[in-house]
């Protein structure tokens, strides 16, 4: 008798798998959609928090680095350097813009980024046995006997081999290194250049930028240096924790709204479907149920015998899901960052839905009179 609700399970498995099948499937695809926004949060905080800045410096109406149109004119840098509060010499020029370079003949998204080699804003080396930094310009401004060769550093995940060559406007650019996780949102890859080649390809050779960035000086708070800063109503001035949270919600919140409310009817239909196939499911055992309440079984025994079932099948749905959620992860083809704490309350609240419903149904089943089970009358 101990075996009896793996015996039943035996004889429905066919029920019983395609229950623990749709419990698999809705688990992993909100964990799923959960992990792509959560991918997305991270590459978008990846290169801002790896450039070391602590205040980032825009055009006076731009919104913010980032968010909307800027162009910064360098001669701000000399003021920058000396300003009050922030680590002398650290102000660096920054191009940083949304670009549609031609990669082995296919066009192809791509974020060009023009810092000083040295400087805040990229890489300072490359990966070891991964080539080399391209070659910086020699003058804080651009002169003709300056002539900077077109190399660019590229993030390892794009797949090109160094000496290749991209395409970016009617500039031909040459790899010459690779970097790690140098990636934006959704997988765009950062393509690492010298600001002059930079100024070069997108604004024709003007001697402007999208933005400047700079450290503070060791005991200054970065809200009171951005707030100095932005004062002077010719700039814009951020905190690093501001442009996080300017980023995140321009580049992952807002367009990402329609993919949390999918997330939500998406967990409002895990609920409603999970719990009526299991309601159903137990509902069909209403016979067997009063076969086991003529024969003297109890109403506590007979609980027990369907909560089993319920148990045991929300167990490997469950399971399953989260196996099924971390194997899509790792297999899909943009970063997609489960969440770890996220996932265990998806799977607890799942199985907390999936046992309620057949607590419920199972509750019904106990009241029905075993005559009437017997002639089928549910």
């Amino acid at each position: 008798m101990k075996t009896l609700f793996l015996k039943d399970m035996r004889y429905r498995r066919a029920r019983v798998v395609l229950t623990a099948l749709g419990i698999t499937v809705l688990i992993s695809l909100i964990l799923l959609l959960g992990g792509i926004m959560n991918g997305m949060r991270i590459q978008a905080r990846q290169y801002v928090e790896s450039t070391g800045a602590d205040v980032w410096i825009s055009a006076e109406g731009s919104g913010g680095a980032f968010i909307g149109f800027s162009m910064v004119v360098e001669e701000y840098m000399a003021f920058l350097n000396a300003a009050q509060g922030l680590t002398p010499d650290s102000a660096a020029p920054l191009v940083f813009a949304q670009a549609r370079p031609t990669v082995r003949g296919k066009s192809t998204k791509a974020i060009v980024v023009g810092y000083k080699l040295g400087k805040l804003g990229g890489p300072k080396d490359v990966i070891a046995g991964e080539g080399r930094m391209f070659t910086a310009s020699n003058f804080e401004d651009y002169r003709p006997e300056d002539p900077v060769p077109y190399e660019v550093v590229i993030d390892e995940k794009m797949g090109l081999e160094i000496g290749e060559q991209i395409t970016l406007g009617n500039e031909k650019v040459r790899v010459v290194g690779k970097a790690r996780s140098r990636m934006f949102v959704l997988d765009t890859p950062l393509l690492f250049m010298d600001v002059r080649i930079a100024q070069k390809i997108l604004f024709g050779n003007t001697p402007h930028v999208n933005m400047m960035i700079a450290k503070t000086s060791v005991n200054q708070q970065p809200v009171q240096v951005a707030t100095g800063l932005d004062s002077l109503e010719t700039i814009e001035a951020r905190t690093l924790k501001q442009t996080l949270d300017d980023i995140i919600a321009y580049y992952v919140d807002e367009p990402m709204k329609a993919v949390q409310f999918l997330r939500v009817m998406l967990w409002l239909a895990a609920g409603i479907l999970v719990g009526m196939i299991t309601y159903v499911t137990m509902l069909e055992k209403t016979q067997e149920i009063g076969v086991l309440k003529a024969i003297g079984g109890s109403d506590y025994y007979v609980m027990g015998l369907l909560l089993k079932q319920v148990v045991l099948i929300s167990v490997v749905g469950v399971v399953l899901g989260l196996i099924l959620a971390y194997v899509f992860a790792a297999a899909a083809p943009i970063f997609v960052a489960i969440n770890f704490v996220e996932s265990i309350i998806v799977a607890c609240i799942s199985f907390i839905v999936c046992c309620g419903s057949g607590y419920l149904a199972a509750r019904k089943a106990i009241e029905v009179d075993p005559m009437i089970a017997f002639r089928g009358e549910i």
